[in-house]
């Protein structure tokens, strides 16, 4: 399944904002979202840590918890 993630790069803390079904993109975890982003600075403005994508389970995981990623957020 793909899902739309928002990475923060510092923290590596992470957030699952929506999945993919069928051709359709489905929000997730809308209701954590503005607290999520509220202790962020924003993917618009310079010096952001934020890094967001689209990725399957497989991959986002091999990139970012073997890599270094400790923390689940929300998923």
């Amino acid at each position: 399944m793909n899902r739309k993630y928002l990475v923060d790069t510092v923290t590596h803390e992470y957030i699952c904002i929506a999945l993919k079904k069928g051709l359709d993109w489905v929000p997730s975890n809308q209701n954590v979202l503005p607290s999520f982003m509220s202790t962020r600075t924003p993917e618009t403005e310079t010096g952001s840590v934020l890094l967001g994508g689209e990725f399957n389970d497989n991959a986002f995981f091999e990139k970012w918890i073997r890599n270094g990623t400790n923390i689940l957020f929300q998923y």
